[in-house]
């Protein structure tokens, strides 16, 4: 988790959340929004429309298997924000899994103010289960880890 410390939060009062970078299936993009919507009203902040928003929040999910020490990263996205590669995480169904295997997923979360990075947090949980409901369960929580960090300056009273 990344903070910009000149950043002053409580001027942060709306903000917009942009297509995830990397491709990905739509139910879960959805979700993600959804959920990440959710933790920044808990915030103090409010929806808005992208050319109103004080801040754009992107995201970046990705996926990553484990077998027999080695890593293989998968979904490393592109988008505006200068990365590539990128697969959905729909296809995280079709990874052959081994005893060895394990999978993780991973999350990035971006908030630009300016053009300016100005809170950026990123983490990963392990996945049990490979299925849809597993994976949305794994993101929330992963989500709100990820935005609990958010300045407390930004909440309105």
């Amino acid at each position: 988790m990344s903070v910009d410390e000149s950043q002053n939060f409580s001027d942060i009062k709306t903000f917009y959340i942009q297509s995830p970078l990397n491709p990905i299936n739509e139910t879960l993009a959805n979700h993600l929004s959804s959920t990440i919507t959710e933790q920044l009203i808990t915030k103090g902040l409010t929806p808005s429309e992208e050319e109103n928003a004080d801040v754009s929040v992107g995201y970046l999910p990705s996926t990553t298997a484990k077998e027999d020490g080695t890593t293989l990263n998968l979904g490393l996205g592109t988008g505006s924000f200068g990365r590539s590669g990128g697969i959905s995480l729909g296809s995280i169904f079709s990874i052959p899994v081994g005893e060895q295997t394990s999978l993780q997923q991973g999350l990035q979360i971006d908030m630009v103010k300016d053009g300016k990075f100005i809170y950026s947090a990123s983490g990963s949980v392990e996945l049990e289960s490979k299925d849809s409901i597993s994976i949305q369960k794994k993101l929330d929580e992963l989500v709100i880890k990820l935005l609990e960090q958010y300045p407390s300056s930004a909440i309105q009273n």
